[in-house]
């Protein structure tokens, strides 16, 4: 069964890649096996969240390791905590560990401070620490020179802009259950590129987009010609991404909007030109 969806999912070239969708109705004999594989679930499971429990050999709903309660299904993965809360405790743990080793619920070395300080004095006067007033210096010329040696290094201005870092965090997203670029449809696809535009020009151009300085948490970023519309249309992701194209209105305003264009189309080329 598994080998037979593999293939399905590989082979789909529905426009929106609905296959796994239509098993119901293309595979129905398919469908059966899946529905009994899965009866721990919900009825009203998506088609989706059945087809991961087969493709991971899962067949009990992942729990908490925090609370132990089951998670929830979101888009295309299980979360990985029951609640924010669990998850801040899980991490906390965590870190304490990976700071203190397994000696971290033990009672810190009253001479370690000594210790520490000792070691400290005994490099300072074998000369292998800078006098604190030779090592004062400006921030903003400290980040030009790191940013220049970055570029100079790797050909960009941080280190996370690398395609290794990239692939890194690609690769891991992949781990928590995204969906691998090959098998993304052609408009989820063009929705992450709008996106990576959006966020660079959310970056670079702030005082333009967001001149009344708009707190996020109760506004939206909105494209004013719509992603989905730019879609339909073929219009170059880095052009609906690109600033003179982003607002920053209300929650119940973007939500009313939806899909709607506050701007034709030759308005978004002329204003995009107007700037470039």
């Amino acid at each position: 069964m598994k080998d037979i969806l593999l293939d399905i999912i590989n082979n789909d070239t529905s426009y929106n890649k609905s296959a796994t969708k239509m098993l119901k109705r293309t595979h129905p004999e398919l469908w059966d096996e899946i529905m009994y594989a899965t009866s721990f679930l919900p009825y009203e499971a998506k088609p989706k969240q059945r087809i991961w429990h087969i493709l991971n050999d899962t067949y009990k709903i992942p729990v908490c390791p925090e609370t132990g309660i089951e998670v929830k299904w979101h888009e295309n993965r299980y979360l990985t905590y029951s609640s924010f809360n669990a998850s801040r405790k899980d991490v906390a743990k965590k870190l304490s560990k990976s700071i203190a080793g397994n000696n971290h619920w033990r009672k810190q070395d009253p001479n370690k401070s000594k210790k520490a300080n000792n070691k400290f004095t005994n490099n300072f006067e074998a000369g292998n620490h800078k006098p604190w007033e030779d090592r004062n210096r400006n921030q903003k010329e400290y980040a030009k020179k790191s940013k220049q040696t970055c570029l100079e290094k790797y050909g960009v201005e941080n280190g996370s802009q690398t395609k290794e870092a990239r692939d890194k965090v690609s690769d891991a997203r992949i781990r928590n259950g995204a969906t691998p670029k090959h098998l993304r449809s052609l408009r989820r696809l063009y929705y992450d590129a709008v996106w990576r535009f959006t966020e660079k020009s959310w970056r670079n151009h702030f005082d333009k987009i967001n001149p009344a300085r708009l707190n996020r948490t109760y506004n939206a970023l909105d494209h004013i010609y719509s992603i989905q519309q730019g879609f339909r249309d073929s219009i170059p992701p880095y052009i609906i991404g690109h600033w003179t194209n982003l607002r920053v209105i209300g929650l119940v305003d973007n939500s009313i909007k939806g899909m709607r264009c506050d701007k034709t189309k030759e308005e978004l080329f002329e204003d995009f030109e107007l700037v470039i």
